[in-house]
């Protein structure tokens, strides 16, 4: 029996180009190379002084510096840490190295470096803003990120609620800080009617919440750990209905604002309801 294997393959028969032209071509390709390779050397020395030149020229020495967004900071104080002096070229330095040492100051969050060619450096400053003060081992400054980023000092000068409860080991744990606690400071920021300004203390508890202390009377009010918003609204209402006065009273507890429970002073329930001249 015959077996068809197919028909044999036909070999390629290219013509091959001649050994010269290859040559050639070879050699020029060779010669641009080289010629290449040999102008390296020329082009990055030439790279080199012209930066050179370019750092070192009088026509790019700062002359001004002008700078933006500081409150807390003095604009000399900024200008002093970022190192940068009248006369140095405008070129001599990095930008990220000039916010790394402006950042050094707890009060600098963020800072932007621009140039304006050929001498004006602008510095534009975003300072943290402080919401509570918060009471550990010593005083210290909260931001609104939640960050506690300074020991208070007396000529900060802050008016803000102080916040009790926490401790070092508890700041790592974020649902205390990032959680009820700056949503409860957000809440009371925006209001109208009772708001930031009306309270002196802010009381962290792991288990039960938090809870305020107002500057009026010292009254306390427990909170829970979320819905704020309803609970000051329900709060109005009582505080409404006494002519907005909080005299007599000691405690609220708002945890359910559906019900709250007041409880009154001890001269309150001694006198039957009214406690110096006011109706409980």
């Amino acid at each position: 029996m015959r077996i068809n294997q197919g028909s044999p393959k036909r070999k390629n028969k290219r013509l091959k180009e001649p050994f010269g032209k290859r040559a050639k071509r070879f050699a020029a390709r060779s010669a641009k190379i080289i010629v290449v390779v040999a102008a390296l050397p020329t082009v990055a020395f030439g790279g080199w002084w012209m930066y050179r030149q370019l750092v070192t020229t009088a026509y790019l020495s700062v002359s001004t510096i002008n700078v933006a967004g500081v409150e807390k900071v003095t604009k000399e104080e900024v200008v002093e840490l970022s190192g940068i002096k009248e006369g140095q070229n405008i070129l001599s330095f990095k930008a990220k190295d000039i916010v790394s040492a402006l950042k050094k100051n707890p009060w600098i969050e963020e800072a932007v470096i621009k140039r304006s060619v050929p001498d004006t450096i602008n510095i534009e400053i975003k300072e943290r803003q402080p919401i509570a003060l918060v009471k550990l081992d010593e005083m210290y400054v909260m931001d609104r990120n939640g960050i506690i980023f300074k020991r208070l000092a007396q000529e900060d000068e802050l008016d803000l609620p102080v916040v009790t409860g926490l401790t070092k080991e508890s700041l790592n744990d974020a649902s205390q800080t990032e959680g009820g606690l700056l949503e409860l400071i957000k809440v009371l920021s925006a209001r109208n009617g009772f708001n930031i300004t009306n309270i002196s203390e802010i009381h962290v508890d792991a288990t039960y919440g938090l809870s305020v202390f107002t500057v009026e009377d010292g009254v306390r009010l427990d909170l829970g750990k979320e819905g704020f918003e309803e609970k000051f609204a329900s709060f109005e209402k009582i505080l409404k209905t006494r002519d907005g006065i909080l005299n007599g009273i000691e405690a609220m507890d708002l945890s359910n604002h559906r019900e709250v429970v007041v409880r009154f002073t001890t001269d309150v329930v001694k006198e039957g309801g009214k406690g110096n001249g006011q109706k409980g």
